[in-house]
């Protein structure tokens, strides 16, 4: 591939100058965007970080002025505000300049975690059953609803709002929960059927042609075999919490061959339906032979060290040549798109 001139666009939690960003470059925070920016140095390419927080003119700006040949996008808000996080490629769509990553369709539907569960039930794909709690409504009646239940934000990400009070045992302890996401986080909440089973990863990579790389599982070493296991927004991020509770990923072994058969198909599937482009991840609860959505991820971290990347090494793609395969499906998906004008006259 020749060499690109790459707008490296991640999130910031305030504005800040280009300048100042040696400052915080080898910072724990920004590993990912730190591994992604060397790597595609040692491609060849050209990169120009832009972090953004809330000046969309600057960014704007930068790209009619740089006009990168692509931008790789790692940005999940503007001002802080995760709702925003289509916006923005939707922006680029406008632009014209070709990104990393999902577009707005994707990244909206798949933020909706109770809209996702409709439309791929609809389409035979098993998830648990559920009822979205609205922050201005009424919750509805649990009269019939099957406990234990899971209680969490509906459209917030990376177990943010999730905790070991997620898990609730009767309606009274589902209601305490959805008052409390709807109080403390001002959002709505789905109230989901728990799924007691393994909590397991899958990363895929392509646009028409899927490659679908190996499971990771989330282990629970050291809880209880009679306490819930699942994946709190401490278990992810807690590295002292992490090793009190011996919480780690590794690969899903001892699974049916007809199983993750099944498991891979499935995600190949919801992968499509949710119009996830270039790369992504599907979070699964399987039990038994039993394989149940629960979300999908259209711009999973891909940082060196975490389960995207690890998986594409497992199954032979070393890291340089996953962050060169992203680019170039990136540049495939927009030169797809642009490739045949719509003839109004003609419609």
């Amino acid at each position: 591939m020749k060499s690109l001139k790459v707008l490296l666009l991640f999130d910031l939690s305030m504005n800040l100058p280009a300048s100042e960003y040696a400052n915080y470059w080898n910072t724990p925070d920004w590993k990912p965007e730190r591994d992604v920016k060397n790597t595609l140095t040692k491609l060849g390419h050209d990169v120009i970080p832009f972090g953004i927080f809330d000046d969309i003119e600057a960014f704007v700006k930068t790209v009619k002025e740089q006009k990168p040949d692509l931008v790789f996008n790692m940005s999940e808000a503007f001002s802080n505000k995760r709702d925003f996080e289509p916006n923005l490629t939707a922006l680029m769509q406008m632009l014209g300049v070709p990104f990393t990553g999902s577009g707005p369709r994707s990244l909206q539907l798949c933020k909706d975690k109770g809209l996702t569960k409709i439309i791929l039930d609809y389409h035979d794909i098993q998830t648990p059953k559920f009822l979205v709690a609205k922050k201005s409504q009424p919750v509805p009646s649990l009269k019939k609803f099957q406990f234990p239940a899971f209680v969490k934000p509906l459209e917030l990400e990376s177990s943010e709002g999730i905790s070991q009070g997620s898990h609730v045992a009767n309606e009274k302890e589902a209601l305490a929960r959805v008052k409390f996401i709807h109080d403390r986080f001002g959002v709505d909440a789905i109230i989901e059927e728990f799924i007691d089973g393994r909590e397991v990863y899958v990363g895929i990579l392509g646009n028409e042609k899927l490659s679908v790389f190996p499971p990771r599982e989330l282990f629970f070493k050291e809880i209880p075999e009679s306490e819930p296991k699942f994946a709190t927004y401490k278990s992810k991020w807690d590295q002292e919490y992490r090793k009190k509770w011996g919480i780690d990923s590794g690969w899903m072994t001892d699974m049916p061959e007809a199983t993750h058969k099944k498991m891979n198909e499935m995600c190949k599937k919801i992968y499509r339906l949710l119009h996830i482009q270039g790369f992504g991840r599907i979070d699964l609860r399987v039990r038994g032979d039993d394989v149940y959505f629960i979300e999908a991820n259209p711009n999973p971290s891909i940082a060196k060290k975490e389960d995207y990347a690890l998986s594409a090494s497992k199954s032979g793609m070393d890291y340089e040549e996953l962050i060169g395969k992203i680019v170039s499906l990136s540049l495939s998906a927009f030169e797809s798109e642009n490739a045949t004008p719509i003839d109004r006259k003609a419609s």
